[in-house]
């Protein structure tokens, strides 16, 4: 490692990387430090290319810019990209309080752009295997439950469990139920689980047709299916369904004594 001096304008700062984040009170203690004791502690770079590019101090780069310094000191390493970013996450991690986002971000980069696995990214970042690979999950998350991460509505835990649910919309869904019921990481584990181990019962065959249940007319006697139509059902009152019963079997009786007496009246004939 060397000491040197750059123009902060000559420093390139990656697009993917890891910044630590400062809350107001604090941010605004370092900006008036930097204004009244200047930059005390060197930025880290890594000479790519002949190139410096940044891998710590982002934000004492951030002042030396506005505050249009005409040089800072610069901490200068040999290396590649991997370096670069590598060396970030270490660095940034060190100090908490790093976007998750960021870090699926640069483990992402590192996976895919420079072909590290996880063990690879392990040994050069300091990093746990398990906590890599649970980053390298968490990157096919939506973007709504990555930002949810980031503002601390979920742990990784979390964000880990739902790597398993592999359909964005379902993803989201049980996002949000977690975020209704507070779920804790073992609740919203177990949760999944059972949604995902859940199978609609079986499609049943057609039923078996029922044979119709026969209505007696209350009259005749003469059973129907009420299906045909051939069943009249009036809105009557006990009472009148009485009287028009009454009537109805007068009347049969009436006219079985008429059939009566007229083959009565035939069979004399006939004498």
């Amino acid at each position: 490692m060397k000491l040197k001096k750059f123009k902060p304008e000559e420093i390139m700062v990656p697009e993917v990387r890891v910044t630590a984040r400062f809350d107001e009170e604090t941010y605004a203690q370092f900006k008036r430090s930097i204004a009244e004791a200047g930059q005390v502690a060197p930025i880290i770079c890594v000479l790519v290319n002949g190139q410096p590019v940044l891998v710590d101090g982002l934000h004492r780069l951030k002042e030396a810019l506005t505050n249009k310094q005409p040089l800072i000191d610069v901490v200068i390493m040999e290396g590649d990209m991997v370096d670069v970013l590598t060396r970030n996450i270490y660095l940034d991690h060190l100090r908490g309080k790093t976007p998750p986002s960021e870090m699926v971000t640069v483990i992402e980069a590192l996976t895919k752009e420079y072909g590290l696995d996880s063990e690879k990214i392990a040994e050069r970042t300091g990093l746990s295997r398990d906590y890599i690979e649970k980053l390298q999950a968490i990157s096919q998350l939506t973007p709504l439950i990555r930002a949810a991460l980031d503002d601390e509505r979920i742990r990784v835990g979390h964000a880990y469990a739902l790597t398993r649910i592999k359909d964005p919309v379902t993803q989201e869904t049980v996002f949000f139920q977690q975020q209704m019921y507070h779920w804790n990481i073992k609740e919203l584990e177990v949760y999944i689980t059972d949604l995902l181990n859940f199978k609609p019962p079986e499609a049943k065959g057609p039923a078996e047709p029922v044979p119709p249940i026969m209505v007696k007319c209350a009259y005749c006697g003469e059973e129907h299916d009420p299906r045909s139509g051939d069943i009249a059902n009036p809105n009557t009152c006990k009472n009148c369904a009485g009287i028009l019963f009454r009537a109805m079997a007068q009347a049969r009786a009436e006219e079985a004594e008429a059939a009566r007496q007229q083959q009565a009246g035939a069979d004399q004939g006939k004498r």
